[in-house]
């Protein structure tokens, strides 16, 4: 039953990153949640507003398998012009195999941004990850798999693309002490037809408790895409300071 409610009400929020850091299976076992908020305003020689929100919901069996969805939105706005305006939706299930070192992931995702045209972009796919697990090392992830995308652009002039890309993924994360951790993340998502037409991403995420519950969080971000819309930058690259609540 908790799992049909966490499903059912995250696939809602799909109407209404991207990059993603592995969960680990028995790291949070139970049901248990976070919610990320990020406030800026200047005023003055400088006006400009920007804010974000996240929510992200976890149930973890501790020795089977996990599932969570996470929501967010980001919106920007300087000297009275938008500039950032775009949402994420995503649910992944991921299920040991009878491998120590090998799991299998199913996964769904939706994705708007209006500054890169993107009216909708949606996507579903699965596949395996293999990783190490180590307290002193840290957590190392590779991933291999595939979707199949559709995406739909705010502009007639670019065209409706519905295709398969192969899904690849290197991921790390470090404790650093008892109250922080450091992760790096990079995907690789090529066009099955064309390795010419390809998606990457990179995020560094740096985690510290301030207090209790409450954590701040420094995340960098650098995305490419070998072809984008038309008029559209083929990279974006952003800084993000924001506070999490975790319960």
């Amino acid at each position: 039953m908790k799992i049909a409610l966490i499903l059912i009400f995250f696939y809602s929020l799909c109407e209404a990153i991207i990059t993603i850091v592995p969960e680990v299976i028995g790291e949070e076992p139970g049901l248990s949640g976070r919610v990320e908020a990020g406030l800026e305003t200047k005023r003055g020689n400088t006006d400009s507003d920007n804010y974000k929100l996240a929510i992200r919901i976890k149930y973890d069996t501790n020795d089977t398998y996990l599932i969570w969805g996470e929501m967010s939105g980001s919106y920007a706005k300087a000297n009275g012009e938008v500039n950032t305006q775009k949402s994420f939706t995503h649910i992944r299930y991921v299920n040991k195999t009878y491998l120590d070192y090998l799991d299998f992931e199913i996964l769904a995702q939706s994705t708007t941004n209006e500054f890169t045209k993107v009216k909708r972009r949606l996507l579903g796919g699965g596949g395996v990850r293999f990783h190490r697990l180590d307290d002193s090392f840290g957590n190392l992830f590779f991933g291999l798999g595939a979707f199949y995308e559709y995406i739909s652009y705010i502009e007639d002039i670019d065209p409706t693309e519905s295709q398969t890309r192969i899904n690849s993924y290197i991921a790390y994360t470090k404790e650093l002490g008892e109250h922080s951790k450091i992760a790096y993340v990079g995907y690789y998502q090529p066009k099955v037809s064309d390795f010419e037409d390809f998606v990457a991403s990179n995020a560094i995420v740096l985690t510290v408790l301030i207090y209790e519950q409450i954590y701040i969080n420094f995340k960098i971000y650098y995305d490419y895409d070998s072809k984008p819309a038309l008029d559209v930058e083929k990279y974006d690259l952003s800084q993000v300071t924001s506070f999490i609540y975790k319960f």
